[in-house]
Formats: structure tokens, sequence, C-alpha cells
């Protein structure tokens, strides 16, 4: 994933975390806002619950990963922002895609399949 298309900023993760709408499953929490770009911009979050500064890049390079997969199926125009909860270390990787791909569908990100 770029870093261009990441969001760094404090300020935008936090007006994505109180004006957006969130997302909760057992390992993640997903906020999305509609941003006024044409590709999306992501911040991954591992706190302190996570684990020790290990844990938590270990979390967020597999969240970034995942997410990746997901990228030509997601619609654009969004800032996301992806908290990691301390289950998501021992879960398997076929079950964290299948976690990511329903909090995006409920999120409505998800493009329509064209039969």
């Amino acid at each position: 994933m770029k870093r261009s298309s990441r969001l760094n900023r404090s300020e935008d993760i936090q007006r994505v975390r109180q004006h957006g709408t969130s997302f909760v499953h057992d390992t993640m929490v997903l906020g999305c806002l509609q941003n006024s770009f044409e590709n999306n911009q992501l911040a991954v979050i591992a706190g302190k619950s996570v684990g020790n500064a290990v844990k938590r890049n270990f979390a967020k390079r597999r969240i970034r990963s995942a997410f990746q997969r997901f990228q030509m199926e997601i619609k654009q125009g969004y800032d996301l922002v992806i908290v990691a909860r301390r289950p998501i270390l021992t879960l398997e990787y076929k079950l964290l895609l299948n976690a990511l791909r329903t909090l995006l569908g409920q999120a409505g990100l998800m493009k329509e399949k064209e039969s």
C-alpha cells in the first residue's frame, strides 16, 4: 500500500472517528467517512491493549496486507480507520480476510458484482 494513500494526521483520524460511521467486529473496528478525493485513505491503529510494539506492528502489517487484497473491490472516495483488537494476533489470516470483508460489506463499501 502506498504511503500516499494513508491517513497520517491525527486530526484526520479524529475526524473519521468522531463524524464517521463505525462497524464493530471481535478483532477490529472499522470507521469510515466519505472524503473529497478519488481514492481511499487508510489508517491502521493498534493500541497498547494489543500488546508490545512487536505485536502491534505485526497486527498493523496483517491488516494492511488484508486490506490490499480488497483494494479493487472497494468503492473509492473514503477515509477509513481500522482499529485492531487483541484477538487479531491469534486469528488465522483466512479468518482475518473474512472479518475485514464482513466489515467492509456492513459499511456498504464493497462494489456490486457485475453478472
